[in-house]
């Protein structure tokens, strides 16, 4: 907790404010729909192109100190001839921004809905840069701080980091059910005329050991790319897991096709 005030006072001394919403849309933009469509590399062959996450993300902004964030996840996984497809825990959450002081805190619980079936495996491996939207979990709460930096004119650097808990409904080695995780995210973003681009590292370390394999930490290194239109921003992104560069096994890359639509304008 002191930690996290410490950081609270060095991102009210440098920053400019954020918005809360996906780090895969138009960045600091209110009342946005967001549309992700995310594939990931499997390891075994044989698993359909078309496996993978979707996330349909909503922001509306009361005023400015008020934001209301939901997400609504969704996964496919196709091999050998079957298909299954899942809907995972749906987020609701709330960006509280100060008046006074440039700092965004955001507030949200994952609601458990989570079917047991093979699409959980494509959505666990989707879920880039978000808290844990595919996890056979009871409960699942985060508090995430948001800043940003003013690099020149075009080029920002936001910042956000913070705590999640999960409550599993299964018991870790020491009988302990419950999970906590440290979301973060680096994005240095450059604002064109014609186009929008990013690079982001963005992971999910556990912080208390996990009965399921899937609950184990994870990062990734992102390059974005967004049409900067007035209302409607279509984009791509490509990345790269980097657990190799911490434990034995491969680099695994990941892709998908994003639409960011803002309103009220």
């Amino acid at each position: 907790m002191r930690r996290l005030l410490l950081l609270a006072v060095l991102f009210g001394g440098l920053l400019t404010p954020a918005q809360a919403q996906t780090i895969w849309s138009r960045p600091y933009e209110p009342n946005q729909i967001a549309v992700e469509a995310i594939i990931p590399e499997f390891p075994s062959d044989g698993v359909s192109f078309w496996s993978g996450g979707m996330f349909l993300s909503f922001t509306r902004s009361f005023n400015d100190n008020l934001e209301l964030v939901t997400e609504l996840p969704m996964a496919r996984y196709a091999a050998g001839g079957t298909s299954a497809t899942a809907v995972g825990n749906p987020y609701i959450g709330l960006g509280l921004s100060s008046t006074r002081n440039p700092i965004l805190l955001e507030l949200g619980v994952r609601v458990p809905a989570v079917p047991s079936n093979q699409a959980l495996q494509a959505g666990r491996r989707a879920d880039a840069g978000r808290t844990a939207a595919f996890r056979d979990e009871a409960f699942s709460a985060s508090t995430l701080l948001n800043g940003r930096l003013a690099i020149g004119r075009r080029t920002t650097l936001r910042l956000r980091t913070g705590l999640s808990y999960a409550s599993e409904n299964r018991p870790n080695a020491d009988g302990r059910k419950g999970a906590w995780r440290l979301p973060y995210s680096a994005q240095l973003w450059r604002n064109g005329d014609q186009f929008l681009t990013g690079f982001s590292v963005v992971g999910r370390p556990v912080l208390t050991d996990s009965p399921l394999n899937e609950g184990r930490s994870t990062h990734r290194a992102v390059a974005s790319f967004m049409l900067n239109g007035e209302t409607v921003q279509p984009g791509i992104l490509l990345g790269t897991g980097l657990n190799a560069l911490f434990s034995d096994g491969e680099f695994r890359w990941i892709g998908g096709l994003t639409l960011s639509i803002s309103y009220l304008r």
